[in-house]
């Protein structure tokens, strides 16, 4: 009779499992039929003046497009990205040398302002080569992006 309390529990308990094991599996089922696939907003963090949120607002079709603008930077963004970490290293290095060399530090720094530079206009390249084939629709639609990032970025301070 001591085995009845304990396989009681143990119904239970596979019971419970057993609902959330369907319960997630029905998310993830319910998730893969209603919606589209997930696309991957690559390398918009690189184009910073068009916000994430500008691409969930136009179709599909279109998005792909306008993330083919940014794929065809990828390399570019990725050598830039990587070279100013180099250099951040490198002032790190610098800083740390004996003897200390100002010069030597404001020299680092100097390069480092240099590629990060780089980087910003390769974004901004970007940018504008994404702007010049908007319609006038998305052209609003950006606009509308950019002022609610900007005002959720001032509501933060």
């Amino acid at each position: 009779m001591s085995d009845t309390p304990r396989s009681k529990w143990w119904s239970v308990l596979l019971v419970v499992s057993l609902a959330l094991n369907l319960l997630v599996g029905g998310a993830m089922l319910a998730r893969g039929l209603t919606r589209e696939s997930p696309e991957r907003l690559m390398g918009t963090s690189y184009a910073q003046l068009v916000p994430r949120g500008f691409f969930r607002e136009i179709p599909r079709e279109r998005r792909r497009e306008i993330l083919d603008i940014l794929k065809k930077y990828r390399k570019e963004f990725r050598a830039d990205r990587d070279t100013t970490e180099d250099v951040a290293a490198k002032l790190g290095e610098t800083l740390g040398a004996e003897p200390y060399s100002a010069e030597n530090v404001n020299a680092v720094v100097t390069e480092f302002a240099e590629k990060s530079r780089n980087l910003a206009a390769r974004g901004g390249a970007a940018a504008l080569e994404i702007i010049g084939t908007l319609t006038p629709e998305e052209r609003k639609i950006l606009a509308k992006a950019i002022r609610e990032r900007a005002a959720r970025g001032k509501a933060r301070k």
